[in-house]
């Protein structure tokens, strides 16, 4: 996904997103490079080892000061992490993906974008997606596919 996420940062002109799935960090370095100077991220990962190497290549680019990397369950962060988020970034445990969706719409702003990675390893998560009548979504096809979701306008 090298480039597409700071292409969806700069274009949607993001300054709130949220990463469930920080892995070592690489997609969240990238989000964080991407932020205007006012913007926040905060990123989950259950991984405690994968998080502190997050941390500690954000810290050595100096983008730490823009990230919050929370380490634990993103199912139960969620319901402590408050919205609206202009840009959220699905790319966690592939099993978490149809219980996390719910929550994960709730906290997009109207017109904002839910990337979802992976998306055709997660089983029926897919179906899911496409028959949300809160978001338009659409399928990108390659390797592991990715899906792009717009949180309508006419929400609140």
């Amino acid at each position: 996904m090298a480039g597409l996420l700071d292409v969806f940062i700069r274009a949607t002109r993001a300054v709130r997103v949220l990463e469930i799935g920080t892995g070592r960090g690489a997609s969240a370095l990238e989000m964080a490079a991407a932020l205007p100077p006012d913007g926040r991220l905060i990123t989950v990962e259950k991984d405690a080892a994968a998080a502190m190497q997050a941390r500690t290549m954000l810290a050595s680019s100096g983008l730490d000061r823009h990230v919050t990397v929370m380490i634990g369950d993103a199912g139960r962060y969620l319901y402590k992490i408050a919205g609206p988020f202009d840009l959220i970034l699905q790319d966690s445990d592939l099993k978490a993906y149809a219980s996390m969706h719910d929550r994960l719409v709730s906290v997009l702003r109207p017109a904002g974008t839910l990337i979802t990675r992976r998306i055709f390893l997660a089983g029926d998560y897919n179906v899911v997606l496409a028959a949300d009548t809160r978001l338009i979504t659409t399928f990108i096809p390659g390797e592991e596919g990715v899906a792009i979701s717009v949180k309508r306008l006419d929400l609140t």
